[in-house]
């Protein structure tokens, strides 16, 4: 259990680094992302952050071979 003081902390830190993105997908495609996020193991948000990044490693890449 947190103390009040523990707890504004934390808020006050998320409040300073970290940014809400709100999505909305239909109800079975937004199942089947927590499907998938439940049966690796994983957060949905750490699955979500994964995907994002990896695609956002390959669009990097690409862009790179592009440019080469």
């Amino acid at each position: 259990m947190l103390t009040e003081k523990k707890r504004a902390s934390n808020e006050k830190y998320i409040a300073a680094n970290y940014k809400q993105i709100a999505v909305r997908w239909p109800n079975d495609f937004a199942a089947a992302v927590k499907q998938a996020a439940e049966d690796s193991g994983e957060s949905l948000a750490g699955y979500m952050r994964r995907a994002i990044e990896a695609q956002m490693e390959r669009d990097q890449q690409k862009q790179e071979d592009d440019h080469a």
